[in-house]
């Protein structure tokens, strides 16, 4: 039986989590995401999380699932084939042909650098005949792996009936892909140049702006929103966070990092909106500038849960397709 000393105590103890977690709560209320994670890469265990086992569309984080099962199935210097369906993906890509042959290496690079999705339909296709039989694979892997709330139907994030995620599943799988070291040293890598003088770059922009970033992966449509998995080291603490639903991504994405960091026991400095004012030429030059200012994004409430996270949606969320124009994936 507790006495009352020791009641006092968690009397306290819970007292001043309620007051950090209502604190955060008022912060939190300016990050547009959706759903979020924060894990401890380490234990695996979750920090923080808002809606975690909420099903979205991943966009272009699913190609991290993609690489995972390649590497899985192939070797890094396999040749590889273009057929006229990869080629013919839509946007993004990087303008493979029909009939061009690359290694499984440098098709990983452009999938997880520059997210092609031509790059993503050719690895399909090698590893299982074509895009669609790659999914169903895929799905089933990943729930081996511990993605249960996860189905896929193409193998590059672009918008597809019954597709879906959750940010719990995407932290749980970038930190068993970080585990590989090719895929980690890919998704660290900023340029990376492939036959025909293609020069790629890493669409995490985090990489460019502070140290703390090693890897990550960034994703977009117009179903989606911004999505984001990354990986953020500070000496011996290093923290996963997964992101769906973002209306201003790297807005969202700084104050998860600074707090994810100070959860587990490494507080940085506030970091600087420095990922929206890179310039990228379109080759790269080594050099990037200052890009003019955004318009501000209208900012909405959110409640968060401190540690695991809360019971499962009952069904993912409806998407509205979008007229006129082709959805890109990045």
């Amino acid at each position: 039986m507790l006495t009352k000393k020791w009641l006092r105590i968690l009397l306290v103890a819970a007292t001043v989590l309620l007051v950090a977690g209502t604190v955060w709560a008022e912060e939190a209320s300016e990050i547009s995401a959706k759903s979020f994670v924060i894990m401890d890469a380490k234990t695996g265990r979750m920090l923080l999380s808002l809606h975690p086992q909420m099903f979205l569309p991943p966009a272009s984080t699913l190609k991290v699932m993609t690489a995972m099962y390649v590497v899985e199935k192939l070797k890094m210097d396999d040749k590889v084939g273009v057929s006229p369906t990869a080629a013919g993906a839509p946007a993004s890509k990087i303008n493979i042909k029909p009939g061009e042959v690359f290694t499984v290496r440098e098709l990983l690079y452009a999938l997880l650098l520059s997210s092609a999705n031509d790059a993503a339909r050719a690895l399909a296709e090698k590893v299982n005949g074509s895009e669609e039989e790659f999914a169903r694979q895929l799905t089933r892997q990943v729930r081996e792996w511990g993605a249960y709330r996860t189905t896929l139907a193409t193998a590059n994030g672009l918008p597809a009936d019954n597709q879906f995620s959750t940010t719990q599943d995407l932290a749980l799988l970038f930190r068993r892909a970080m585990d590989n070291p090719e895929l980690a040293k890919i998704m660290s890598t900023k340029y990376y140049t492939i036959k025909g003088d293609r020069e790629l770059r890493n669409h995490n922009r985090f990489l460019f702006t502070t140290p703390l970033a090693v890897a990550g992966k960034t994703g977009f449509t117009r179903a989606s929103r911004h999505t984001y998995v990354g990986l953020f080291q500070n000496g011996d603490k290093a923290i996963i966070i997964a992101m769906m639903g973002s209306q201003k991504k790297w807005a969202d994405l700084r104050p998860l990092i600074e707090k994810g960091f100070e959860l587990n026991g490494a507080p940085i400095a506030k970091l600087p909106p420095a990922e929206e004012k890179l310039w990228f030429a379109k080759k790269h030059t080594g050099k990037y500038a200052a890009a003019p200012g955004k318009s501000k994004v209208k900012l909405r409430k959110a409640k968060v849960s401190m540690g695991s996270a809360g019971p499962a949606t009952s069904k993912k969320t409806g998407k509205k397709k979008s007229k006129g124009k082709k959805p890109e994936a990045s």
